[in-house]
């Protein structure tokens, strides 16, 4: 595989990053990941702009996002990738000598990038999925996309050893969100998940999901999912850049409704697919 690092487009296996990149020592440094739909970049802006914010709010001191796009086709071309595809954009805020906590402002980020194609994942998607709930042990910066994971990673491996697709964080008596995705409920067709907040991520799909309903008269409402209520609503989804609407048919080891994805998700579902088909 190609990919793209500091100006050059190289195999991964002859990227060669510094033991004193500040990202490999303290996980200092921010990311990105979007996709494709009919290979065309999909709410470029909107992950620029979440991009930017990552930056602004962690001190990194990158400017050069009209390059990005181009860096990403050309990543895409060369690794021959004709179909649509997932993008990664990882910026640390650079290498410094030696290891010190504190940093000074000069130091030159380190930019990555690069594609892959997407998997199947038709029958999640028509089927539903598992997750499971983890108390929320993150820190209280997550509407920051930082590459600073390890909690995520504890309780995404917990969900995979468990066979499910996710964990779904609880922090107190509240839901926040999933490891990797945005968590949402349905209760007499209204459509709930978390208020915005450092808790959770400003995840782009989510704010689709927003669009849409309330472009379908569907009610919605940011407002948090209780712990102790979990199990007297309808339906639920989680969502994502490459989870899309994916319905949850199982938390933990309660069965919603009759196992099968509920007919608001998929309402929604239908309506993000035709919001994508015309974007």
């Amino acid at each position: 595989m190609i990919a793209y690092y500091n100006g050059d487009y190289l195999p991964v296996e002859n990227i060669s990053i510094s033991p004193f990149d500040r990202g490999f020592l303290f996980s200092d440094g921010v990311y990105e990941a979007l996709r494709t739909y009919n290979k065309k970049l999909f709410m470029l802006q909107k992950h620029i702009d979440r991009l930017k914010y990552s930056l602004e709010q962690t001190g990194i001191n990158f400017s050069e996002f009209d390059k990005l796009e181009e860096i990403i086709f050309t990543c895409a071309q060369k690794n021959k990738i004709s179909q649509d595809f997932s993008v990664y954009i990882q910026i640390t805020r650079g290498v410094s000598f030696p290891r010190t906590h504190h940093y000074h402002h000069q130091i030159k980020p380190n930019l990555f990038v690069y594609t892959t194609e997407l998997k199947n994942r038709e029958r999640e998607l028509n089927e539903g999925v598992s997750v499971i709930l983890e108390r929320d042990i993150r820190w209280n910066r997550c509407d920051i996309k930082s590459i600073s994971l390890l909690p995520n990673v504890m309780a995404n491996q917990n969900a995979f050893i468990k066979g499910c697709y996710d964990a779904v964080f609880y922090r107190d008596t509240f839901i926040t969100e999933g490891s990797h995705t945005n968590f949402f409920a349905i209760k007499d067709g209204k459509v709930i998940t978390a208020p915005l907040s450092n808790f959770i991520l400003n995840g782009v799909t989510r704010n689709i999901v927003f669009r849409i309903c309330n472009e379908n008269n569907i009610p919605i409402e940011e407002e948090y999912i209780l712990l102790t209520d979990i199990f007297n609503y309808d339906e639920f989804f989680l969502s994502g850049t490459t989870t899309e609407i994916t319905p949850v048919v199982k938390i933990d080891d309660n069965i919603i409704g009759d196992g099968l994805p509920g007919k608001f998700t998929r309402k929604i579902q239908k309506l993000f697919y035709d919001f994508v088909k015309n974007y």
